[in-house]
């Protein structure tokens, strides 16, 4: 059987709340899936039309999801950004020439793209990586012009999400983006990742996070035995730490100004 890599699109955390039973409960259904779900996922995408199906039908129930949260035009909205970043990296995998699979939506933990197998190129890998956040990126900025043409705080708060979500997902750890565009330029960045995940699953209690921790374990242990690629020229190190920070700064000046703006126009 053919190893899969997946690059994924996580939900930024969320303050602990009285409902933590039923978060409870969805983190448990999420691991389930990921677990035992395998075969099903398999035998639907032999059927005609299962991958469009399984993609088209995931999207709808991550839409109805968000919209019991936060309502219907905020959950449409919000599912066709992560709709967007994960096309971001199939057309950097296409570009890469690396077989992708189609987006999978999961209500409360994110999105997922299948690669088949590891990049052989640490620079390879690292575009792949990039190109989910940057498309994330033009979809929030479209999402603040949109708001500020139109006053509309849907779109504010839409532009927030949008530049919110893909700074996190830039936490440089795997398996978030982050931390297989960090791989392109430094062997240490994990620790950071790693201790800024824990600052925030101990300040907000999210499961999600320690869900991520614990899928980020088997590669934290098996970095060194498992990645033998050789590193890239400094000049291209270099060239990608600018990118990376380049990045997450604009994101971050960005949720910072339609927090700002969405405040606004409440008042």
């Amino acid at each position: 059987m053919t190893q899969q890599d997946h690059t994924l699109e996580h939900r930024p955390p969320e303050p602990k709340r009285g409902a933590g039973s039923f978060i409870g409960l969805i983190v448990a259904g999420v691991l389930f899936v990921l677990a035992k779900g395998k075969s099903a996922l398999l035998l639907l995408k032999a059927l005609p039309a299962g991958k469009l199906l399984l993609t088209t039908g995931s999207m709808l129930a991550m839409v109805w999801f968000e919209a019991l949260r936060s309502g219907v035009w905020f959950g449409i909205g919000f599912v066709l950004m992560i709709l967007i970043h994960e096309l971001g990296h199939g057309y950097a995998m296409k570009r890469a020439g690396v077989e992708a699979g189609w987006p999978i939506f999961i209500p409360f933990f994110g999105a997922m793209i299948a690669m088949k197998g590891l990049p052989q190129d640490r620079n390879v890998e690292a575009e792949i990586a990039f190109g989910g956040p940057l498309a994330g990126t033009a979809a929030a900025l479209v999402a603040a012009a949109l708001g500020l043409a139109t006053e509309s705080r849907l779109f504010l708060a839409l532009a927030y999400t949008g530049f919110f979500l893909n700074l996190f997902n830039l936490t440089p750890i795997s398996p978030l983006d982050g931390g297989r565009v960090t791989q392109a330029f430094s062997r240490r960045a994990w620790m950071f990742g790693a201790a800024l995940i824990a600052v925030l699953f101990f300040t907000t209690g999210a499961p999600m996070l320690l869900l991520i921790a614990v899928m980020a374990l088997p590669r934290l242990f098996n970095r060194h035995s498992e990645d033998e690629r050789p590193l890239l020229e400094p000049a291209a190190q270099r060239a990608w730490a600018f990118r990376y920070f380049g990045l997450a700064t604009f994101l971050a000046l960005g949720s910072y100004f339609a927090s700002r703006l969405m405040h606004q126009t409440a008042t």
